[in-house]
């Protein structure tokens, strides 16, 4: 329970901190009395203080350190709020490792695969010569087949035309 009140209040010395510090500023521009602070700029505070239960979070400005201080029997202490930093980085890299699959992904579905050439149009000097002659003669048959079929639709047509002729001149 202390670990998850200790990361709430760093999440609100993270966000409130510089906010009320802002704000703080725009107030003193606002009552428009010049301080010798406003007309220097003086850089910000190494530590930012915010209370919490039983102590107050101190957050380092310049390196994020954040420490826990408390009252001892001795005086005051801080102690470094634990950070779990190796498991951060490790999510971090496996995060970026999806996000660079995931673009592959994407740019695999955008380009479409180039279209394969018809098996006809394959280039015969890849097949061995006996192959090329088998090819050869298998063309050579189809098409005497092929002028046989049409020579016998013509003959089919011419037959008819002769039939249609006499049943005219039968008729007439």
């Amino acid at each position: 329970m202390r670990k998850i009140s200790l990361a709430v209040a760093m999440f609100l010395v993270s966000a409130v901190g510089p906010a009320a510090a802002q704000t703080q500023a725009e107030g003193q521009k606002v009552e428009g009395q010049k301080t010798e602070s406003q007309t220097q700029t003086q850089p910000p505070a190494r530590y930012a203080f915010n209370p919490v239960n039983d102590g107050f979070l101190r957050l380092d400005n310049v390196s994020g350190q954040v420490s826990f201080c408390s009252p001892t029997s001795a005086g005051w202490a801080c102690q470094a709020v634990p950070e779990d930093r190796a498991a951060l980085e490790k999510e971090i890299a496996r995060l970026q490792d999806e996000v660079t699959s995931l673009k592959q992904q994407v740019t695999a579905l955008r380009d479409p695969p180039p279209p394969r050439p018809p098996a006809e149009l394959a280039k015969p000097d890849s097949a061995p010569p006996s192959a090329q002659n088998d090819h050869a003669a298998e063309l050579r048959a189809d098409l005497s087949r092929a002028k046989a079929a049409v020579q016998s639709a013509w003959q089919h047509v011419v037959d008819m035309i002769k039939g249609f002729q006499k049943d005219l001149m039968r008729k007439g």
